[in-house]
């Protein structure tokens, strides 16, 4: 009987070794399970890349924009300060006559002085029309790109998730339970945030920065445009006052 209870041990010992042997071993399942895993920090490396690409892409717009709006106000306020000159010292010589004839003495000084006050208001008219140039302009030029730095806080926040799109889809996927799903989003995902940058976004910022440089001559021109106008006012007035001098004799 004993015989026959270690016949039946070992007999179960091998049969057990046998099972235990042609089951599906941790080993075996893992290189899938490994490959999977690779598979998709590839694509975190992939996505990461393409936020670091973007943000250097954003860079150049706003450096680009930057350099647009720099270089209109350097040519707004160029005009603007020789208009303002012109207002503020474009009346000294005519000036310097009625003062020099005051002293001579040999015409009418209240009719002089009235002519000099003159002057002044229509220094302080002019100035004003020079405060009303600036200010439509500044609307202008403001304006403009108003909307394009919103495009562009708009494309910084998608950057800035991109990065992060293989942590956020690790819940969203479900990828412990079926990361072959999860991998398809994945490559899904990348190639269509990919194509919407480079067909939609680039061309998009690039129409901007293309309208932003059209329009900077032209803001420029309708800014000297009406700084003009006020030069004109300035002399015509100036020669008005020299013409009715000798009205004072």
């Amino acid at each position: 009987m004993a015989w026959n209870f270690s016949f039946v041990l070992i007999a179960a010992c091998a049969l057990l070794a046998s099972a235990v042997s042609g089951a599906p071993s941790k080993t075996v399942a893992k290189p899938r399970s490994q490959e999977l895993r690779d598979a998709i920090e590839e694509y975190r490396v992939l996505f990461d890349e393409l936020h670091k690409e973007k943000d250097q892409f954003l860079q150049f717009g706003r450096t680009g924009l930057w350099a647009t709006v720099r270089h209109m106000n350097e040519d707004v306020l160029q005009d603007l300060g020789e208009t303002r000159n012109i207002v503020e010292y474009g009346f000294d010589d005519v000036r310097l006559e009625i003062s020099l004839l005051i002293v001579e003495g040999n015409h009418n000084e209240q009719c002089l002085l009235d002519l000099v006050y003159e002057i002044v208001a229509e220094k302080v008219r002019l100035g004003d029309e020079i405060s009303e140039c600036a200010a439509g302009t500044t609307d202008t030029k403001d304006s403009l790109p108003a909307s394009f730095y919103e495009f562009l806080d708009l494309l910084q926040r998608l950057s800035s998730s991109i990065a992060e799109t293989t942590l956020y889809t690790f819940v969203s996927q479900n990828s412990v339970a079926n990361p072959e799903r999860h991998l398809e989003f994945l490559r899904e995902a990348y190639e269509e945030t990919s194509r919407a940058w480079n067909e939609e976004a680039l061309p998009l910022m690039q129409f901007e920065l293309d309208a932003m440089e059209y329009n900077r001559p032209l803001i420029v021109a309708d800014n000297a445009q009406c700084l003009q106008a006020i030069n004109d006012q300035q002399q015509a007035f100036e020669d008005s006052i020299r013409n009715r001098i000798s009205s004072c004799l």
